[in-house]
């Protein structure tokens, strides 16, 4: 990255500081990717240092680096390239950090449930730096707000989950689908304007799959020497249902990089299969995707949903982006694939495509985690659904066997007294 960092600014001439403070300054609601407003070296500075705090913090901190943790590094790095900036993720830091004085826990406890939390990014950026809301309070009451996010959003986590049972491994996007309504709400109350945003890189195509090829076959490399040179137990790993599944807990470092490194590939396939260049936003649905094959996600409980999302474009105008994206993000339902088998995965696909493009207007464009959102709303929907002809079917099985064994029965009964006679 330092080196991306270099050639940008010697050999492009790109201003990488100016580009840089456009990033710090502009509102972020979706969709800005910020390889338009800052520029590649700025944005990559930008990733550059998100990265690198969240590692050390959570290294000072000495929090376990899981499944979860690596699921947090990725997907904060990967917004970094839209919506998320070393400024606007701070306050919320701070709040929870307030959290966990008041509740008298340890912030490592909590650090990855935070860095989630920067999902909510957008609000800072929109209430310091919006052009249609000026005031000279701006800065103090962006922080103020990322503070009391970061200081009511555990609690909050912890209660959303149990709405989807898990089965949404993009929890807080569900908790700040809910949180970022209700705020958005308020805010359109006091006629705080919002403007909806939509830009779109489309000349790093080249660049960025070069970047993420090497970034994932250094993955399959390192874990394929960690695993003792061999892929060995992979073929148990890709069948993991994926519902709480911390990959690092149960199968290790290395098939969890090597899942990580095949699963990059496997997502970065899914829009060149559409025809779309890779950007800002679909980088990030990327390496959200491979930071969840540490905690999830594996080939066979993607693909369903991948499939979902791409029949559920048929009879409908939804452009190649948005089906693009939204299939990558939606792929935080692979669990339902993954437990209850493809067919269901494909249903929650489908349905994910429909929900996610209308659920955004409820908070503004300001959760940066909309899929998120949109797929705990499906799970929570399907669940109830799917478990009832589970359990309709399980009945009608043991009436089936019920009958069998009491025709069984009648034959013995029968036979037996045949011979006597």
């Amino acid at each position: 990255m330092f080196c991306l960092f270099v050639y940008f600014v010697l050999e492009k001439e790109e201003n990488v500081l100016k580009g840089f403070v456009k990033i710090l300054t502009s509102p972020t609601v979706l969709i800005t990717d910020f390889l338009v407003v800052g520029g590649m070296g700025a944005t990559f500075l930008n990733a550059f240092l998100i990265f690198v705090f969240n590692y050390v913090l959570m290294r000072l901190l000495g929090t376990p680096l899981n499944g979860l943790a690596i699921a947090s590094f990725f997907t904060v790095f990967g917004f970094s390239f839209f919506g998320k900036n070393i400024l606007n993720i701070l306050p919320f830091y701070v709040g929870g950090i307030l959290y966990s004085k008041y509740e008298h826990i340890e912030f490592k406890d909590i650090l990855v449930t935070i860095s989630f939390t920067s999902a909510l990014a957008p609000f800072i950026s929109e209430v310091a730096f919006n052009i249609h809301v000026l005031s000279e309070y701006a800065y103090i009451n962006a922080i103020v707000l990322g503070i009391i996010i970061g200081f009511i959003v555990t609690p909050l986590a912890k209660k959303m989950a149990g709405f989807h049972e898990g089965f949404n491994l993009y929890n807080l996007g569900f908790t700040g689908g809910i949180l970022g309504a209700v705020i958005a709400s308020v805010l359109k109350l006091y006629q705080f304007v919002v403007v909806p945003q939509r830009i779109i890189s489309v000349e790093y195509d080249g660049i960025l799959k070069i970047i993420s090829s090497f970034l994932f076959i250094s993955l399959i490399i390192i874990g394929f020497y960690i695993n003792n040179k061999s892929f060995s137990g992979y073929k148990k790993l890709i069948k993991d249902s994926g519902l709480k599944s911390d990959f690092v807990v149960k199968y290790g470092y290395g098939l969890t990089f090597i899942n990580m490194g095949i699963m990059g590939f496997v997502a970065m396939l899914y829009p060149i299969l559409l025809g779309q260049t890779l950007n800002g936003p679909l980088l990030a649905g990327i390496l959200t995707i491979v930071g969840f094959s540490a905690y999830g996600k594996t080939v066979l409980n993607i693909t369903p949903i991948l499939l979902g999302v791409y029949l559920a474009k048929f009879g409908t105008s939804t452009d190649g982006f948005t089906l693009a994206l939204s299939g990558l993000f939606g792929t935080s339902l692979a669990p339902i694939a993954g437990v209850y088998g493809p067919v269901w995965g494909v249903i929650a696909g489908i349905l994910h495509l429909a929900v996610v493009q209308s659920i955004g207007v409820i908070h503004g464009g300001m959760n940066l985690y909309n899929n998120g959102f949109s797929a705990g709303i499906i799970a929570g929907f399907l669940l109830p659904i799917i478990n009832t002809m589970k359990e309709r079917a399980t009945k009608g099985r043991m009436k089936y066997l019920q009958r069998q064994k009491k025709l069984h029965k009648m034959i013995k009964e029968h036979e037996k007294m045949h011979l006597k006679k």
